[in-house]
C-alpha cells in the first residue's frame, strides 16, 4: 500500500511540475493546444499555406475543421468547431470570418 502511495504522490507532482512548466513558458491558447494535439498528428502546419490549399475563406476554413473532426471521430460541438475554425482563419489562413476572429 505504501508503495501505491509514494506512486501516485510522484505521479501528481510531476504532472504539477509539468503544469507550471507550461504556465511559465507562456499559455497556449485552448485551440492551439487542441490542435497540436490533433491536427499536427497528421500533418504539419505547410498545408495552410500551400498553394493548392483547399480552403481560401472563412466558410471553407470551418469545412475543413467539421470534415476532419468527423474523420477522426472527435465529435466536437458546432462551438469547439468554430472556435478551431478562428484560430486556424487567424493564425494560418489569414482570412476574414464573421464575428470575431
Amino acid at each position: 500500500m505504501q508503495f501505491n502511495r509514494t506512486a501516485v504522490t510522484l505521479v501528481v507532482a510531476a504532472g504539477v511540475a509539468v503544469g507550471i512548466g507550461a504556465i511559465s513558458a507562456g499559455a497556449a491558447e485552448p485551440a492551439q493546444l487542441t490542435h497540436d494535439t490533433y491536427c499536427i498528428a497528421c500533418h504539419d502546419t505547410s498545408v495552410y499555406t500551400r498553394d493548392d490549399r483547399l480552403a481560401n475563406d472563412f466558410d471553407a476554413v470551418r469545412e475543413e475543421v467539421d470534415r476532419w473532426q468527423t474523420n477522426i471521430s472527435l465529435g466536437w460541438s458546432n462551438e469547439e468547431i468554430d472556435e478551431m475554425a478562428a484560430w486556424l482563419a487567424r493564425r494560418y489562413y489569414r482570412v476574414q470570418c464573421p464575428g470575431q476572429c
